[in-house]
């Protein structure tokens, strides 16, 4: 398992779960902390310089990891299930730009709190039909690229559905499994809505690809209570051997909290 910290891309402003600066400097700041990898929250990729991008993450020595979504219902009110069509349209359209960004670079995008809740449709089963539709024409456009796209179960505080792994793995297998949809698992919601965290990942192990940590207080690993031990050894156990990015708050400022997760999990991975 090797480590990745959360940056964004140029075009973003503000993120409190990430790194946020001129790349030419947050980067290499990263590699030197002894991280591999580098997870961006992008917002517009049209407003990307691609080969400029492309460029300062080689120079770093990192490898990209993954575009996560945050950005779009945060700085754009972007979300798949909303009353106004008009939203719905200009967040499948943003959606299938960053699929198109990720095949760019040969990475997952991932869809989080971008999906809405299911409180803004007209009733909960219109809403999971919004979104069913909209999946299943993200995951047709992911054929198309010859990539994936990864669902992200988050807790209560940002959406209403999906929020647990059990319940992402039935929508999952109720569109047929396609290759090319799969989750991730991220350690702070699991903390908030699983009965048990690896036993979760037990249950999902099948369609999950990516991992990111964050502690109980959303403060980078080590500094809360849930058990980082327990949960190393179960993704293990899985033969889980694919990234662990860190998507936490960056209390009190970004290079102490970088070092505080890469110094308590590589401890554990060297175990």
């Amino acid at each position: 398992m090797r480590l990745a910290y959360s940056s964004v891309t140029p075009e973003v402003k503000s993120m409190p779960l990430a790194w946020v600066g001129p790349l030419e400097r947050v980067l290499p700041a990263i590699a030197e902390i002894g991280y591999e990898g580098v997870e961006l929250q992008t917002q517009n990729p049209d407003l990307i310089d691609v080969p400029a991008l492309k460029r300062v993450i080689r120079e770093s020595g990192l490898e990209l990891t993954a575009f996560s979504t945050g950005m779009l219902p945060r700085a754009d009110g972007l979300v798949l299930v909303h009353q106004d069509a008009s939203v719905r349209a200009a967040c499948l359209a943003r959606m299938k730009r960053v699929q198109e960004l990720a095949a760019d670079f040969g990475v997952d995008p991932a869809l989080g709190s971008a999906r809405g809740r299911l409180a803004s449709a007209p009733t909960p089963e219109q809403g999971r039909a919004w979104f069913r539709e909209a999946v299943e024409e993200l995951v047709e456009h992911a054929v198309k690229l010859g990539g994936r796209l990864v669902l992200e179960p988050q807790c209560r505080v940002n959406t209403d559905y999906l929020s647990t792994i059990e319940e992402t793995v039935q929508f999952i297998e109720s569109l047929g499994a396609p290759p090319q949809l799969v989750f991730e698992a991220d350690v702070y919601h699991q903390a908030l809505e699983e009965r048990s965290i690896v036993a979760s990942w037990v249950r999902g192990r099948k369609y999950m690809t990516y991992v990111q940590l964050g502690d109980s207080n959303r403060l980078a690993p080590g500094q809360g209570y849930l058990p980082w031990r327990d949960m190393v050894e179960t993704l293990r156990a899985l033969d889980y051997d694919g990234w662990l990015s860190m998507e936490h708050s960056q209390l009190p400022d970004s290079p102490t909290a970088a070092r505080q997760g890469h110094n308590f999990m590589r401890a554990l991975l060297d175990e």
